[in-house]
């Protein structure tokens, strides 16, 4: 847990609280057990303390690669969420790694040099490499010094094996891993490399005495990786017993990350996703929001007409206000609805037939920075459901929680797109009503007689409509 306070610009820590819960550890066959589920409850408890005088909307808690992973994570996050009493965003590898990215860039001097970013957590490996303050190319593998650990460096009983041979297949495990990325990021280069994560804060510390402080060099990593596997273990008594268990497994990736990367030394950073979190919250406060620039990015890359793009958000967020939809844990409808609605024709690049459901697609499976994966879904299922038949089986998978919100908010957004059918701007913004179930549109006299098309178009939504139960009257 980072808390920390801005001061004049600048960014200043005033606490910090660790807890090597190493929830990756208790995954096992996809499923994480009882045991780590009440470690990472126990630790969310104590944090909670902390947090209780802190505005909710400046309190961020992220979920990880062992989330991803876990089958029960569903479960465990509505326990997780009631302990810390605070929504938990589970990111996606792309997001992850990007945020590490912008922690290390704010951490250090703002120069012009490429640079590679290295991150071991317990579960993935992060490679970034970026210019300044923006990320290049960014990959998140399925690699981990907790889970590494648990595959090639323990027996059946969780006890460590370590030897030449189990240290061998981590080490090969990881290049293979490397494969898929290496001739890509050495075609890019890079002209400095940074590290993060306990892993390498530890391996920094155990360098012989010739490396500078804060460094990690080619020659280090395979005196230190020689050590361990002559000694059978991690013999550093300062270090932290959690730590010192998985550290044998982060120095086999990262003596693989040297070899397959051609790094000949690394300087460790002690920023990492915390940091970046909080540089992404502190910019969200003051208006800057990264998810406008991806959401403008996806509309050049599809050829998305944005005159109507913005017709429809106009008109969407125009009923949103009549019905005063406030919002809910997790979710900001306004924001929501309006990136749904310029974004709502991006299936068309595809097809015109079914180009919702195109664009469902193309909005559940591209890397959209900034989007935690609850937000990418939303985003997705309201252009998946803004015309045509509603599925009710989308329905039927949604937070039951926030099932009455999302349901308004794709209401908004297909009156939205019935009204600007013409492509043109409107004279007026229709005008709704809501009581309970039911929904009353309002013309002015003669309106929809003017406008048949639209009328005829508003008879087949009130039947769309009310077979999600919800009723709509046109006056």
């Amino acid at each position: 847990m980072l808390i920390v306070r801005e001061n004049q610009g600048s960014i200043e820590v005033i606490d910090r609280v660790k807890d090597m819960v190493q929830i990756a550890r208790g995954l096992k066959n996809g499923t994480l057990t009882e045991e780590a589920i009440d470690r990472a409850l126990t630790c969310l408890a104590c944090f909670k303390e902390r947090i209780q005088e802190i505005p909710r909307t400046q309190v961020k808690a992220i979920g990880t690669k062992a989330l991803r992973a876990a089958t029960n994570a569903p479960a465990f996050l509505r326990s997780a969420e009631q302990t810390l009493g605070i929504p938990i965003q589970l990111v996606s590898g792309f997001e992850e790694a990007r945020l590490v990215y912008i922690g290390v860039a704010q951490s250090i001097s703002h120069d012009h040099r490429k640079r590679l970013v290295v991150d071991i957590g317990g579960a993935s490996t992060e490679f970034i490499i970026g210019q300044g303050y923006r990320p290049l190319l960014l990959e998140s593998q399925t690699m981990g010094c907790v889970t590494f650990t648990d595959q090639y460096l323990s027996n059946e009983n969780g006890e460590l094996i370590i030897d030449a041979g189990t240290m061998s297949n981590a080490y090969l495990a990881a290049c293979e891993e490397l494969e898929a990325i290496r001739r890509i990021y050495c075609n890019e280069g890079w002209d400095i490399t940074y590290g993060t994560s306990g892993t390498m804060k530890s391996v920094a510390d155990l360098m012989p005495e010739k490396t500078p402080t804060g460094v990690i060099t080619r020659d280090g990593i395979h005196w230190l990786y020689a050590q361990v596997v002559n000694d059978g273990r991690i013999r550093f008594d300062d270090i932290p017993k959690a730590r010192r268990h998985v550290l044998a497994g982060g120095i086999a990736i990262l003596k693989a990350v040297f070899d397959q990367l051609n790094i000949s030394e690394l300087h460790v950073s002690n920023a990492a996703l915390k940091e970046g979190v909080i540089h992404e919250t502190v910019g969200r406060l003051k208006h800057y929001d990264i998810r406008d620039e991806t959401v403008e990015k996806q509309q050049r890359k599809y050829r998305i007409d944005r005159a109507q793009a913005k017709r429809v958000k106009i008109t969407a967020l125009a009923l949103m206000d009549q019905l005063n939809l406030a919002d809910v844990d997790g979710i900001n409808p306004h924001k929501i609805l309006g990136w749904a609605a310029l974004l709502h024709e991006v299936g068309l690049a595809l097809s015109h037939s079914g180009y919702h459901h195109h664009g469902k697609y193309i909005l559940e499976n591209c890397d959209l920075a900034g989007f935690n994966q609850y937000e990418q879904f939303l985003l997705a299922t309201l252009v998946g459901l803004h015309r045509r038949k509603i599925n009710t089986q989308i329905l039927e998978s949604l937070n039951p929680n926030h099932r009455d919100t999302i349901l308004i908010m794709t209401l908004c957004l297909r009156l939205a797109v019935v009204f600007n059918r013409k492509r043109d701007n409107l004279d007026s913004q229709p005008h709704i009503v809501r009581d309970g179930d039911s929904v009353r549109l309002e013309f002015g006299e003669g309106w929809l007689g003017a406008n048949p098309l639209t009328q005829r178009s508003l008879l087949q939504e009130r039947d769309y409509l009310a077979r999600i139960g919800i009723k709509m009257e046109l006056r």
